[in-house]
């Protein structure tokens, strides 16, 4: 069985020049299928975006770090040490996708050249061909079951933005006080036993000695496409009681997700 780790560097080659692919997550999209993070360090040279540049746009937002675009976007950073010893920002590797779609678009005060390497990037860096070339290196295989787990991971983290809406609404609606935060955090501790900050970063860094996280572990593809079910779940029973809404919509996602969710 291959021996993942967190920070493991995979180098993978762009327009003839090495490109480093890092491991966020062992079994992030799996067991044995590691998710996938691409660093500042490196990516600016590819983007002809400055470094500097991409970390002032880093934020702290209740304890995680994002990068904001000027389109107003939002994409989750994550800092790992690296077995080259460094650290290093990192976003998901399709995040990169995103955000290189989203910045060509909005480009704001970037100039020309950047736009144009954001554009050239992106018609190489489809999520599903970074894992495919990454999964080589690290298994000498692609498989139909990482094509089908690469595509899931893919799908759960776009399906749940549109859920993750219509539930905002219902907060927004029913809670006079709006507390996203406080409904978040009741639907994880439902669904994992954990808020979402130490689920989030049990994600981020997945190697961990806590006997209690370990056995409630869960990979992050799996556990986001539980919370867009809840989520979607609360929207559609449409209760006044946002208590009821969320406890009948967690106790229907633990049905569904029977096999993937530890048992509280």
């Amino acid at each position: 069985m291959p021996d993942f780790r967190a920070g493991q560097i995979i180098p993978l080659r762009y327009k003839s020049r090495e490109i480093k692919a890092i491991i966020i997550d062992p079994n992030g999209l799996g067991p044995d299928k590691p998710s996938l993070g691409m660093g500042f360090r490196g990516m600016d040279r590819e983007l002809g975006i400055p470094q500097t540049t991409l970390s002032r746009r880093v934020m702290q937002i209740e304890g995680e770090k994002y990068l904001e675009l000027p389109s107003g976007s939002r994409f989750r950073v994550t800092q790992i040490l690296a077995e080259d010893g460094n650290e290093y920002l990192l976003l998901e590797a399709s995040d990169w996708a995103a955000l290189a779609q989203d910045w060509a678009k909005n480009p704001g005060k970037l100039r020309k050249p950047a736009r144009d390497g954001l554009i050239d990037f992106l018609a190489w860096f489809a999520a599903k061909g970074i894992y495919a070339q990454a999964y080589t290196i690290l298994k000498r295989a692609y498989t139909y079951e990482d094509d089908q787990r690469v595509q899931g991971w893919i799908m759960s983290r776009e399906s749940g933005k549109p859920a993750r809406a219509d539930w905002g609404w219902e907060v927004q609606e029913k809670d006079p006080q709006s507390r996203y935060g406080y409904w978040t955090n009741y639907t994880y501790r439902g669904l994992f036993g954990m808020d979402a900050a130490t689920m989030k970063a049990v994600w981020e860094n997945p190697v961990s000695g806590s006997s209690r996280i370990a056995r409630n572990y869960i990979p992050e593809a799996v556990g986001l496409e539980a919370v867009a079910y809840c989520e979607k779940m609360v929207a559609q029973l449409d209760l006044d009681d946002l208590n009821q809404a969320h406890d009948l919509a967690i106790q229907a996602t633990r049905i569904k997700f029977a096999k993937d969710l530890p048992a509280l």
